[in-house]
């Protein structure tokens, strides 16, 4: 786990103590309705959005998307890619929206202080999804937010009872996984997740070691010469970095190795399942499971990973989803529960770095 995260963790006391301006009114602050560390348990069930005063309802602009993001983190409707754009399941109108709802209903409750979402159709399994709520929500004394509010949530994909029988096509592979952690710290944890599938049954064995950026990697082809204190990053283009800096997306996965060795590396096994669904992608869930970290001494409790895998244009199998867990120890203590988002790919078999660590044989599913 990398040490910034630690290091940010031992602010978190600090954070807490602080306390705001008095007298300030903030605009109405929204969240989603019985989400737990960002998840939520009936897709069909209808989505609530709820605001700790009442909003003035005509500055309301919400758009329930497919939560995806270049590489500098920006929402395909942000970035400055022309070919992007938003996978919207819902849209309610606001000022500047269209003439009506699109893609279900949307109503207020009597006191302005819950918005109650009703979509036309079931919403995925697996996949990290937003609320995009436009600037200009306010209250009635004008208090209003001059920037978009973006409420990340998906919905809880788990294994079926024991004897579940689930055939799927889902491949033994080697996934290069990016964890980007929103609490109780911003941070990014990569992972190589070897993944063996019994094909008759959907049951998952996977071996998830931690991947630090390779220092037998020199950017010495591209005329740079990095320091004792850098790596060599080769996409998205050559540079010499902090061998800490995270990884843009997936597809940065050959400039990283992994590293099951303590006290700074960690493996650990998980068990889960994966499902075919109808438009041909799968959803996968995990049985949740314990990390520690030797140096510095972290513990994660009860890790979960719910993502959506599909094969995208090129025949390369993607993934998407959302990672949570019950709680972060810093040595013996709590920093709170673990929520974020998870982005993957597979990795050619030829470019699997050598000895990456693969799943016990004989491990029983969830």
């Amino acid at each position: 786990m990398p040490s910034r995260y630690l290091l940010c963790l031992s602010f978190l006391p600090l954070l807490a103590g602080a306390t705001g301006c008095k007298g300030y009114d903030s605009p109405p602050k929204a969240t989603v309705v019985e989400a737990v560390d960002g998840i939520l348990q009936d897709a069909s069930a209808p989505l609530q959005i709820a605001f700790h005063e009442p909003v003035v309802r005509e500055t309301l602009s919400v758009k329930l998307i497919r939560y995806e993001t270049d590489a500098e983190g920006n929402l395909y409707d942000e970035d400055d890619d022309p070919e992007t754009e938003l996978d919207i399941f819902f849209e309610y109108p606001g000022p500047d929206g269209p003439d009506f709802p699109v893609g279900g209903e949307g109503a207020f409750s009597d006191d302005s202080r819950v918005f109650t979402i009703d979509t036309t159709g079931t919403l995925p399994i697996g996949p990290q999804l937003a609320l995009l709520i436009e600037p200009g929500l306010a209250d009635a004394e004008g208090n209003e937010w001059k920037v978009r509010q973006t409420l990340k949530f998906g919905y809880n994909f788990s294994c079926g009872g024991e004897g579940d029988q689930n055939p799927t096509a889902f491949p033994d592979a080697v996934h290069f996984m990016v964890v980007d952690v929103d609490a109780p710290i911003s941070t990014q944890l990569q992972l190589l997740a070897s993944m063996r599938v019994d094909p008759d049954t959907g049951a998952v064995v996977g071996q998830f070691t931690n991947a630090d950026r390779d220092p037998a990697i020199s950017c010495a082809p591209f005329g740079l010469s990095c320091d004792g204190t850098e790596a060599c990053r080769t996409l998205p283009m050559p540079a010499c970095v902090p061998p800490s800096e995270g990884a843009g997306t997936a597809d940065e996965y050959p400039d990283f190795t992994f590293n099951d060795t303590p006290p700074t590396g960690y493996s650990f096994t998980v068990l889960g399942c994966v499902r075919d669904e109808e438009d041909g992608s799968f959803t996968f869930a995990n049985a949740p499971v314990d990390v520690k970290v030797q140096s510095p001494p972290v513990t994660v409790i009860g890790i979960n990973f719910n993502g959506s895998f599909a094969f995208d244009g090129d025949g390369i199998l993607r993934g998407a989803g959302t990672f949570s867990s019950a709680d972060v120890l810093l040595g013996t203590s709590s920093s709170g529960a673990g929520a974020g988002t998870l982005n993957s790919r597979v990795v050619p078999p030829e470019e699997v770095p050598a000895g990456t660590p693969s799943p016990p044989e004989g491990a029983a599913a969830p």
